[in-house]
């Protein structure tokens, strides 16, 4: 049960509920379509024991011109499946992110980080200024995972024919680290690169296309189930 909820501009949390599921399920949605300069989040998740947790959002998140940031600190004691739509940034954004989770005892978590390149559409491919975003995951006061990217100057070169990138962090989580292990895949629209950590796994996952992207991870949480938690993906298809 979802004991307190509350937030302020430019974030608004709305509390669904997806039949057969007892976790608890917040998406977080933020005023006027996305992020502008100067706008800072600030988000604190605290998961009691025996208790599983889904935060998502309604949509990807849209950097805008400018500077702005988003923060998540989470202390958990049971389950924490955080699963966000991609960061897409637009021209002369500048966005840093930082995601730090504490578990303790028997705590869990599974965390989604994916960005895109932006409104390629508008001839905003990888335009951005500067990307910024770091995940880090302690256990028992113990460093166990983190994952750290800054992207700035020509990144149009160096990401080459892919428009988006996502990292995959499970730990605790067995169901969920068995699938995210499932083997290596190259093909000519999605690369995904498995690797195991200590209680957990690890998996990136580049893609020619957003859409390609968000299906391998799927594809890779197919046992969330098996934690009492559910794809908030499926329920936009």
């Amino acid at each position: 049960m979802l004991a307190r909820a509350c937030a302020t501009s430019p974030l608004r949390l709305v509390r669904p509920t997806f039949p057969g599921m007892r976790a608890s399920a917040v998406c977080l949605v933020t005023f006027g379509g996305g992020l502008v300069d100067g706008d800072a989040i600030d988000v604190r998740l605290d998961v009691e024991p025996g208790a599983t947790l889904v935060v998502f959002t309604q949509a990807s998140t849209k950097v805008f011109r400018g500077a702005s940031r988003q923060s998540i600190r989470a202390e958990v004691h049971g389950t924490l499946v955080l699963l966000p739509d991609p960061v897409s940034c637009f021209a002369g954004a500048r966005y840093t992110q930082r995601v730090d989770v504490s578990l303790a005892g028997d705590g869990a978590c599974v965390l989604l980080d994916a960005f895109t390149s932006g409104r390629a559409a508008f001839g905003e491919r990888w335009a951005f200024d500067r990307l910024d975003t770091r995940t880090t995951v302690m256990h028992d006061g113990r460093l166990v995972a983190r994952d750290a990217l800054v992207l700035e100057g020509d990144v149009a070169k160096t990401m080459g024919r892919f428009e988006a990138f996502a990292t995959m962090l499970a730990i605790g989580a067995e169901p969920v680290v068995r699938s995210m292990l499932d083997g290596a895949v190259v093909s000519r629209d999605v690369v995904a690169a498995p690797s195991a950590l200590s209680r957990g796994a690890c998996l990136r996952i580049a893609g020619a296309s957003p859409s390609a992207v968000v299906a391998e991870a799927r594809r890779r949480l197919r046992n969330l189930p098996e934690i009492d938690a559910v794809d908030p993906f499926s329920s936009r298809h």
